[in-house]
């Protein structure tokens, strides 16, 4: 048996549906809408939460009982029902190209959403595939201490300092070292940061 593979989605213009607007549900939408996601939930009713967010116009809502026409169009469909004849419905009317994610039995589904964080453009992710989402929890609060924000702007200088590195005229070797010695504590620091731009600008 294949291991889950992790991946990253980019779901822009892709339909994002959220069955569900109860508890089960608002863990699933506020990870998806940190990422920048605009989901469309179906349920007769929402938590006091998601109705904030409906107001905020950061979820979208149709207020109705699930229909199997309702996942249409769905590229990403999230389960998130505690009745589980509702989740069988979508799970049969899912359409065959769909990523499916069953909030209460992952196993069910074809792609599990793991805890997450973010650091500008540094994203990590824990999962331990259903096992225990309590632990997934615990070490996404552990490594949010050890990764702070500090790194929001250190990765964006890695970035631009890589895609200088890219345009000189250093030979690949070259270029691999000093990609490597941008990893030294030291260009934590503003004005290492600086420094390094200004010279690499000079290569280009």
């Amino acid at each position: 048996m294949s291991k889950p593979l992790p991946v990253t989605l980019d779901l822009t213009n892709r339909s994002v549906i959220v069955v569900g607007g109860g508890r089960i549900a608002e863990k699933r939408v506020n990870t998806l809408v940190e990422s920048g996601v605009i989901p469309t939930l179906i349920s007769p009713e929402l938590t006091g939460h998601l109705f904030k967010l409906r107001k905020r116009q950061m979820i979208k809502w149709e207020k109705k009982t699930f229909e199997p026409r309702d996942l249409s169009d769905a590229g990403l469909i999230v389960i998130a029902t505690n009745h589980e004849e509702v989740n069988q419905a979508v799970r049969d009317a899912a359409p065959h190209w769909a990523l499916i994610n069953d909030a209460s039995n992952a196993e069910k589904g074809n792609v599990m959403i793991p805890a997450q964080f973010n650091r500008g453009r540094l994203s990590i992710s824990i999962s331990t595939n259903g096992a225990s989402p309590y632990l997934s929890r615990q070490i996404k609060s552990d490594l949010e201490k050890q990764y702070d924000e500090k790194y929001e702007e250190y990765v964006d200088f890695l970035y631009e300092a890589r895609q200088l590195i890219k345009k000189s005229l250093l030979s690949k070797e070259m270029q691999r070292n000093l990609l490597k010695e941008l990893l030294a504590d030291q260009f934590f620091l503003k004005e290492y940061q600086r420094k390094m731009l200004d010279w690499l600008q000079t290569l280009c």
